[in-house]
């Protein structure tokens, strides 16, 4: 059995993260321990707040201007990688109004059936892909 554990951050966000706690730590550790007259408890109370609270804005900024970030919105432009014409195998049949999902290259996808196609779409017919709406592919019933 493989456990497979996703990771939801890159090497370099953790690399960042980890400068900021050395860096505002030691910062706030110097001026809470030589600028505040804290006793012990204090000066670790708040040296482990400012550490967090450092950590916590640096990833917040990090996620605002993250480039994996992806927005697709109506009209989204087609890339060289959608391939047009190819084939997918319904999952789930299409309802009356045409909507279902189908896998296509190892993914599942949202489906509507072309306005101009009447076959009932039934899982596990294979169908092809005619166009792209967004993240919404049209098929057709492949009639070769």
């Amino acid at each position: 059995m493989n456990l497979v554990i996703p990771v939801r951050f890159s090497r370099g966000w953790w690399f960042a993260i980890g400068a900021t706690t050395l860096i505002v730590g030691a910062a706030a550790f110097l001026v809470l321990r030589f600028g505040a007259g804290l006793g012990p408890g204090q000066l670790v109370l708040y040296w482990l707040i400012i550490t967090f609270a450092g950590d916590v804005i640096t990833a917040i900024s990090m996620e605002a201007v993250a480039p994996t970030r992806v927005t697709i919105g109506p009209g989204d432009r087609q890339f060289d990688a959608d391939h047009l014409a190819e084939l997918a195998v319904v999952l789930v049949g299409f309802d009356d109004a045409g909507q279902g999902r189908v896998r296509i290259r190892g993914e599942t996808w949202r489906a509507r059936q072309a306005e101009d196609d009447r076959v009932s779409l039934k899982s596990g017919t294979e169908v092809r892909v005619v166009a792209r709406d967004g993240l919404t592919l049209v098929v057709a019933a492949d009639n070769r």
